[in-house]
């Protein structure tokens, strides 16, 4: 993952998927917004006050790794990318993936934080999609237009990110066509996917 070019599926494929819908909410619209869609609302002022900030490195890795944990469900995206190998992951390693999961995706962040500095959202519609609410936005920021779809799932009286989709793709299927490839290449070894998630520290 060292090569920013070449890598199967490319840490803006993949993790601006989530961050660029993450670090969408910048504009009021002048309607009143539901109840899902204050929830991205303020999912986004946290973002966007930390991408602001002015930090890097580690710093800004562990402030918003505990962001994403607070706003996404990441268990349930990271359970959903590991797929029939869900089965097969070490019940004593199960924490540590997660947590690895959680510092991949906010590793992303960092990455690419300055891309997402002064973005602004705009509420498209909000749709159910059987137990899913489903937040249909497009964000303006440095790289331009792009539409992006939220989708939350109720979760104690409120919501929870469960995907989000930009340019089309989800964030759960390229994770997860990401994570099977490489059990597919390691033969069901945990250890290569472990090391890549691993990566992301030293980015």
């Amino acid at each position: 993952m060292t090569d920013r070019g070449n890598h199967p599926l490319t840490r803006r494929g993949l993790f601006g998927v989530a961050l660029a819908a993450l670090l969408a909410a910048g504009a009021e619209p002048a309607w009143a917004r539901t109840a899902a869609e204050n929830y991205v609302t303020g999912i986004a002022e946290d973002v966007m006050a930390l991408a602001n900030t002015g930090k890097k490195g580690p710093a800004l890795r562990s402030q918003f790794a505990a962001l994403m944990n607070r706003y996404v469900n990441l268990k349930a995206i990271a359970d959903y990318a590991l797929g029939p190998h869900r089965k097969k992951l070490p019940a004593a390693r199960r924490s540590e993936f997660y947590e690895l999961v959680s510092n991949y995706a906010a590793a992303l962040f960092v990455y690419y934080v300055e891309d997402f500095r002064g973005t602004e959202l705009e509420i498209i519609s909000t749709s159910k999609q059987g137990r899913f609410t489903v937040i249909h936005s497009a964000i303006t920021g440095k790289g331009g237009r792009e539409q992006v779809r939220w989708r939350l799932s109720a979760s104690g009286g409120g919501y929870r990110v469960s995907d989000v989709n930009i340019k089309g793709v989800w964030l759960t299927i390229s994770m997860k066509d990401r994570f099977n490839k490489v059990l597919k290449g390691s033969k069901g070894d945990f250890e290569p996917l472990f090391a890549e998630l691993r990566e992301a520290e030293t980015w």
